[in-house]
């Protein structure tokens, strides 16, 4: 009879850790559903940075609350993603715009900005 043995994974240290930042956008113009808004805020910046200058970016949505969101990104690229924001103009054929607010490191500090609990 074989044993087999789980092995316990290791963490990686906060000094090796890749770096993020986080960026509180609000949506004007239009309520949008928290899955139309992850699969058009995706089309959209994929049409305008590639496949290669997203994952380079590597957003990750967060947060979506009262037509505010919580986008997580490597940092030294928010102000990219920001800049990749105001070309969406339209999710799932509804005019919007994506106004940024604050770019901060911790999520803590975006909600308490925003009043999300």
């Amino acid at each position: 009879m074989v044993k087999i043995e789980k092995k316990k994974k290791k963490t990686i240290p906060l000094s090796k850790r890749e770096r993020k930042r986080y960026v509180l956008i609000e949506i004007l113009n239009a309520e949008v559903a928290e899955k139309d808004f992850y699969f058009g805020f995706w089309i959209e910046l994929l049409g305008f940075f590639g496949s290669r200058g997203l994952a380079e970016i590597n957003p990750r949505i967060v947060l979506y609350k009262n037509n505010k969101v919580i986008v997580k990104c490597k940092r030294s690229k928010e102000v990219e993603l920001i800049a990749g924001l105001a070309f969406v103009n339209k999710i799932r054929n509804k005019k919007v715009i994506l106004n940024p607010l604050l770019t901060s490191g911790t999520i803590k500090k975006l909600k308490t900005e925003a009043g999300i609990k």
